[in-house]
């Protein structure tokens, strides 16, 4: 067991690690400012100096100095322009490294709340779980994990929180991949500073893929498509050719030169739809570009990150190579956007028609692997928010699973989103029962049923638990906690619970192992039907395959322990009064509970009760 002396240890170092790289980055955050300063200022001065010279030079007659001035200043310009860029783009890989330490700072003091991503776009209240567990959403637990900046990377993450592969052999896959990316923080930084840093990297490109992957010409003859390269070859022959004296006459490149205007203008729609495809998805491929590299240039001893990795290779050449291809068709589509420069590219060599010709042949030879790339980023993004969980507490144990019974035998059981000055775990067992929890208000009955189900949740999708030790069955989540009303459709707070309840013994019927876990059950009806109603719930639960916990206020459902036709265990919270003062200490004790805090409650807060 580890002491909270050592876990207290272990915290501090881990703190000070990140705060070495956010004390490392932010000196290369000023170094590079000030080297792209002395890049920009100098490049000022060159400029004007340059200018001056050649002035000065043409003015004195010596126009042959003053070109070759020119054509230096002009490469030595361009020299400095390229080095100011990677100065910047230096700059702000730094600069983003420092936030992705700061965020790992937030992780563990508490502050991740204000983090942007919370996944709300995932939340459904008709999922099992993942409504009343806070998987999705402002202060969940996508929240606290992700590192993910695709469209891919954010729905992987997503199944793995609310409908991981749930066998042994596939977590086991999930577990392994994450402790070595959890080892692996330069590559995830690099990888999550990749994301941050692309533009358009969230967009969904699920259309774009698909565009791809149509194998459907709109040139399909090639005796037609030949003349797309004769023509530009002899206008640019018959141009040159004017221009150097022979004998050609004007107008017959310039007859040329208006036929490629004239098909240039008759194609303009049907080009338009193919071009458009890799034009408004530019971004998304340089995205691609950067994040399948970092990828590629990292080796992994894990057989299924190594899987993965290879999935980017085709004919031993890289996806990066091959999406970069596609971006640079990308930027020449750019030129049906510059006006006169596009009339000119299209009138002299059909520009727009080998444009889509280029993307014909991309298309053939990688149009069905773009799609997979996407995925396989998405995948290490996934997995690599998975890691946070290791890396911000070292102290947390990956869990084992079991099929021989329906079991979960926790030691130091904590809510993973608490901060640790303030996690109080417990030890907790359940095999083959249920589980009536009672307590006061406020004292920890909920706290514990969503302890349970978000650690099953880091659980199946192979991340490490917040326990000491956790032995668990597989099975699948059900949960009734959080219900709120449907006004639209007429449905009240209680009628909503009992379908929720329903769905939960509907499930049971399926014979599938499963674990359900119920706050405060039937709290919108009268106490009488209520305990009948629970109690019964109760025992059409009590099933072989099926293990959970019911929270309640009433007393008369630890009753059903004394049953021997049902396997029930009674578990409670308690609270104390120190100084006119409610304290809770929020362990969990076997049997039920002894005390009630309502009237104190609602005194401390200025309702008095008659005595």
């Amino acid at each position: 067991m580890v002491s909270k002396k050592e876990m207290k240890k272990i915290a501090i170092s881990m703190e000070k690690d990140f705060e070495k790289n956010i004390n490392y980055f932010s000196e290369l955050t000023k170094k590079q400012e000030q080297l792209s300063n002395r890049i920009s200022n100098l490049r000022l001065f060159f400029a004007l100096a340059a200018i001056t010279g050649v002035v000065v030079l043409f003015a004195k007659g010596y126009k042959e100095f003053g070109l070759v001035l020119l054509v230096a200043a002009i490469v030595f310009f361009s020299f400095l322009v390229a080095r100011h860029h990677r100065a910047l783009d230096a700059l702000k890989r730094a600069q983003c490294k420092v936030d992705v330490n700061q965020r790992y700072l937030d992780r563990i003091s508490g502050d991740w709340t204000r983090f942007k991503t919370d996944g709300n776009q995932f939340e459904d209240v008709n999922h099992p779980y993942t409504n009343d567990l806070d998987i999705f959403g402002p202060k969940s637990l996508y929240q606290w994990l992700n590192l993910s900046n695709t469209y891919y990377g954010g729905e992987m993450l997503k199944d793995l929180l609310s409908n991981p592969t749930k066998e042994i052999d596939s977590i086991k896959k999930r577990q392994n991949a994450v402790r070595e990316l959890a080892e692996s923080f330069d590559f995830c930084q690099q990888l999550e500073c990749e994301g941050r840093l692309s533009k358009g990297v969230g967009a969904d490109p699920r259309k774009f893929l698909s565009e791809l992957e149509g194998i459907e010409k709109p040139f399909k003859d090639s005796w037609t498509k030949s003349i797309f390269y004769l023509l530009p070859l002899f206008t640019v022959l018959t141009g040159v050719l004017f221009l150097l004296k022979f004998p050609i006459p004007p107008q017959v490149p310039l007859s040329l030169i208006i036929t490629q205007l004239l098909i240039t203008a008759g194609g303009y729609k049907k080009v338009t739809a193919v071009l458009n495809t890799v034009h408004t998805t530019k971004e998304s491929i340089e995205a691609l570009v950067h994040l399948s590299r970092t990828i590629e240039k990292e080796s992994f001893k894990d057989k299924y990150l190594s899987r993965l990795r290879l999935k980017l290779f085709h004919n031993n050449e890289p996806a990066s190579a091959q999406a970069k291809k596609l971006s640079k068709i990308a930027h020449a589509v750019d030129v049906r956007y510059s006006g006169l420069l596009y009339i000119l590219l299209n009138s002299t060599l059909l520009w727009d028609y080998h444009c889509v010709f280029a993307m014909e042949k991309w298309k053939k030879d990688h149009g069905h692997s773009v799609k997979e790339w996407f995925q396989v980023v998405g995948a290490f993004e996934a997995l690599s928010s998975l890691a946070v969980v290791e890396r911000v507490n070292r102290n947390w144990t990956y869990p084992e699973f079991t099929t021989d019974r329906m079991n979960f035998i926790a030691a130091e059981l904590g809510h993973p989103l608490i901060p640790q000055d303030r996690r109080v775990c417990n030890d907790f067992t359940i095999e083959n029962n249920l589980c009536v929890i009672t307590g006061s208000n406020m004292s920890g009955k909920t706290t514990l049923l969503r302890t349970l189900g978000v650690n099953l949740v880091l659980a199946y999708a192979g991340a490490p638990v917040t326990a000491e030790q956790l032995q668990t069955s597989l099975m699948d989540i059900f949960t009734s906690m959080r219900i709120e009303d449907d006004l639209n459709s007429g449905i009240s707070t209680f009628y909503a619970e009992l379908l929720r309840i329903k769905k939960i013994i509907d499930y049971s019927q399926t014979k599938k192992p499963m674990l359900f876990l119920i706050d405060e059950i039937f709290r919108g009806t009268n106490s009488r039907d209520r305990i009948l109603g629970a109690q019964t719930v109760l025992r059409t639960l009590g099933k072989d395959w099926v293990i959970g916990l019911i929270s309640t206020h009433d007393f008369e459902l630890c009753e059903l322990e004394k049953e021997g036709d049902i396997n029930i265990k009674n578990y409670h919270f308690t609270e104390s009064y120190v100084n006119n003062q409610i304290r809770f200490d929020y362990k969990i004790r076997p049997g039920r509970s002894e005390t009630t805090n309502a009237k104190y409650l609602m005194k401390m807060v200025g309702i008095e009760l008659p005595d």
